[in-house]
């Protein structure tokens, strides 16, 4: 086969690029992220708890070993443990800690046990869906995106979700989660990146 046609084939094989999101005003800057990835302090959090995991993977396939992804999120009524945050009708929640680090292992896969975040006002009349935040930094190039859930009611009025070209890489479907607490939820997020 020449080069032309492995390269005319891997084009038309190629996974598409998992769509940017913005970084979002509550990048817990002024936080350590916890390492263990399990930010429900034990199960103690409150709300449904989910288990999120994927692969971080480059647009050929090939896993993206060594990939460092972080993960900040609302907790499960709609509030962030950040200054700038002011849904003051949403308590904070001691017992979870709502940013979290990992690195992908050999394979490219990542796994954290959190809590469903829930929606929350972001301006008068306006609600952000419940999302996820992730930063995935890897050898050649970094990807800031956000994970949404399928039947959000404010998916379709989202404009930061709807201005995606591909939105449907953004949202999963959470399932059961086997073997786990009762009413834990799973879901699966692989992230794909040009190169990784």
């Amino acid at each position: 086969m020449s080069d032309v046609a492995t390269a005319e084939q891997s084009a038309t094989t190629a996974l598409p690029r998992t769509p940017p999101q913005i970084l979002g005003p509550f990048y817990p800057f002024m936080h350590t992220p916890t390492d263990s990835g399990d930010l429900t302090g034990g199960g103690q959090a409150k709300g449904t708890i989910l288990y999120l995991s994927g692969r971080v993977l480059a647009a050929d396939g090939h896993p993206v070993a060594g990939a460092k992804v972080e993960i900040w999120q609302a907790n499960a009524a709609g509030r962030y443990a950040h200054p700038n945050d002011d849904n003051l009708a949403a308590p904070i929640d001691e017992k979870f800690n709502g940013f979290a680090v990992a690195m992908t292992d050999g394979q490219g896969r990542y796994s954290f046990k959190t809590v469903r975040p829930a929606a929350y006002p972001a301006a008068p009349g306006r609600w952000r869906p419940a999302h996820i935040h992730f930063s995935v930094t890897a050898q050649y190039e970094q990807l800031v995106t956000q994970m949404y859930f399928s039947g959000d009611q404010y998916n379709d009025s989202d404009s930061w979700l709807n201005s995606s070209s591909r939105k449907d890489l953004l949202i999963v479907n959470p399932t059961q989660a086997e073997g786990k607490e009762p009413g834990a939820r799973a879901v699966t997020f692989d992230i794909v990146l040009t190169r990784g």
